[in-house]
Parts: structure tokens; sequence; C-alpha cells
């Protein structure tokens, strides 16, 4: 009986984080989807499109479960004499669902914890608050505990790269759109060419930090020379 209950426990979370994961992607790449279909990041698309498909993932696996589930084991195997075995079995049944659940909560906190960062950024102009607030000390607390490349692969839409130039871009949105020249190479910093661009500059002004840092717009400006070095990556 007891094996039958950590059995339902352990599918009932597995479905639940499966489609958490599923609506996660989703919502990480709804914007490039948004302005594939409409040519713009339409809220309806950013927002419904991730809770969609974890609702389709949860009925549909749901659906597949019962579907294949096994027959409901007789009294006697429900009385069996319980072995070493059948301890980690169940040890195993509790553990890996817990574990999962703790790493797509943890990604979703350091991506909105990257979110926060970009707001605070704005609001002070790109320097650094006195007081962070709550989501950016949960994702400083998991940064580290999860090694740094693992997150990146975990959510590689708020890297540590990209955060930072989405911050940039940020904190300049409402200095005049000019270009800004290095004295000591002759040519524009890498922050005055992205902040110039006019879509990624309106999702700053509007306040949409969320969506400015998925947008695909910002993988293309990190494939600049000139963005890479100001960023450290050459």
């Amino acid at each position: 009986m007891l094996i039958r209950g950590l059995a339902r426990t352990f599918v009932s979370t597995a479905m639940i984080v499966s489609s958490a994961w599923v609506g996660f992607r989703v919502w990480q790449v709804a914007p490039s989807l948004a302005i594939d279909w409409f040519g713009e990041p339409s809220e309806i698309v950013v927002t419904g499109l991730p809770f969609v498909a974890f609702l389709a993932t949860y009925i549909i696996l749901r659906k597949l479960i019962s579907f294949f589930r096994a027959p409901v084991p007789r009294p006697a195997e429900e009385v069996a004499p319980r072995t070493s075995g059948q301890f980690f079995f169940r040890l195993i049944v509790t553990v890996i669902p817990a574990a999962l659940l703790c790493l797509v909560a943890a990604t979703l906190v350091h991506h909105v914890g990257s979110v926060a960062e970009i707001r605070d950024s704005a609001v002070s102009g790109g320097d650094s608050l006195p007081s962070p607030g709550l989501a950016e000390r949960l994702k400083n607390s998991i940064v580290v505990a999860i090694p740094q490349s693992l997150m990146d692969k975990l959510d590689p839409l708020a890297s540590e790269q990209r955060v930072k130039l989405a911050k940039m871009i940020a904190a300049g949105r409402d200095k005049p759109l000019r270009s800004v020249i290095d004295s000591e190479t002759g040519r524009p910093y890498p922050r005055a060419i992205i902040v110039d661009d006019p879509k990624l500059v309106g999702l700053a002004k509007e306040g949409r930090f969320s969506t400015l840092l998925r947008h695909p717009l910002l993988s293309e400006a990190m494939n600049d020379p000139l963005v890479k070095q100001a960023l450290g990556l050459e």
C-alpha cells in the first residue's frame, strides 16, 4: 500500500514538474515566436502561450499515464514482506521528484532574480543599489549553490553575460540616443550601439524587462564583436 502511494506521488509530481518545465521553456522562446507570427512581442502570446503549453502538457501526460497505468496490485502483494530493495525503491521514488521540483523552482527563481536585476539597473541608471531585493538575494543564493555552467544550460536566456547586456540597455533607456566614441580606440562604445536599437530601448522604457531579456535581438547583439569585448567574451 505504501509503495502504491509513493508511486502515485512520484507520478503526480513528475507530471507537474514536466509540465512546468515545458511551460517555462515555451515562456523563454515566446517573444521570438510572437515576433515570427505577428512581427512584435505580443503580450497575449508572451503570457498566454506558456500557460497553454503547461496545461496541454499536463492534460496529455495525465491521459497517457491513465492509459498505460499498471493494474492495481492484489491484496496479497500489498501485504507481502518488504525487502531492502523495496526500501531503496521507496527512497528513490521520494527523492527524485523532490530533486526535480527543486531544480525547476531554482531555475524559475534564477530567472525572476535576473529580471529584478535589470529593473533595478534601470531605476538606478546603472549604479548598484545599496540593498538588493528579495528576488536578487534568492538568485545569489542559487548561484552559490548551483554551478554557473549548469544554470546557464537550464536557463540560457538569463546567462550572466546576457543579463549584463540587458542591464546596460535598461540603464541607458532615458539617455539621449547618440553615438559615444571611445577616445582610446576611436570606435563607439558597445552600449551606444545597442541602446540605439529602438525596439530594445522601447521595451526598456515600457518596463518590459522580462521580454527585453528574452528578445531575439538581444541574442543577435551578443554576436557583435564590440559587445563581446565589452562583456569580456573576447
